[in-house]
């Protein structure tokens, strides 16, 4: 039984040897907090918007909303995100029964962190790539403030959902695979 056990250790060892070597091959890389021009960057972002707007208690019904929207920050873009902010919130305010423009009540939507970030993880051997993986999350917080024809808040609401989407692909031409996200 002693002579069995002696046998497979050289061979588990076998094994498990290329798997040691290829780890010290493997390298991450962060990228930086951005918003860019990207499909995948941009429907993380809505989807991180569109799940921060069902924090909002706040009901429009029957009310014209004046809309605000300010990003605070280093955005690359501050105006074309507070646009588009903007054009999620009407179209949410309208989905509910109310109206966009001056009226008595307003809405001020402060933007302190929105952006997206990417993580590539990359495996090879002697420049042949045997594994490679981007997740992105996208981040937004908002701060929402309600006020009354009088000028009195009627309401704040925080949120701050992300979303994530990863991309899996096994010698950089099979994939991409669903991760487990």
């Amino acid at each position: 039984m002693a002579e069995r056990f002696s046998r497979k250790a050289p061979i588990r060892a076998l094994f498990f040897l290329p798997l040691l070597i290829l780890s010290a091959c493997a390298t991450v890389d962060y990228l930086p907090p951005r918003q860019g021009t990207s499909a995948e960057l941009q429907s993380i972002l809505a989807r991180s918007l569109e799940e921060n707007l069902k924090e909002i208690s706040f009901d429009p019904a029957g009310k014209t909303v004046d809309i605000q929207v300010r990003a605070l920050g280093g955005h690359q873009t501050p105006q074309g995100l507070e646009r588009y902010v903007k054009s999620l919130l009407q179209e949410w305010t309208v989905q509910k029964g109310g109206k966009v423009g001056p009226g008595i009540w307003r809405m001020d939507v402060f933007l302190p962190v929105l952006g997206t970030t990417a993580t590539r993880r990359d495996l090879s051997s002697q420049n042949i790539p045997l594994y490679y993986s981007e997740r992105f999350r996208g981040t937004g917080q908002m701060v929402v403030v309600a006020r009354d024809g009088e000028g009195k808040v009627a309401g704040v609401w925080r949120a701050g959902k992300g979303s994530e989407l990863a991309d899996v692909f096994l010698m950089r031409i099979l994939g991409p695979f669903d991760a487990p996200f």
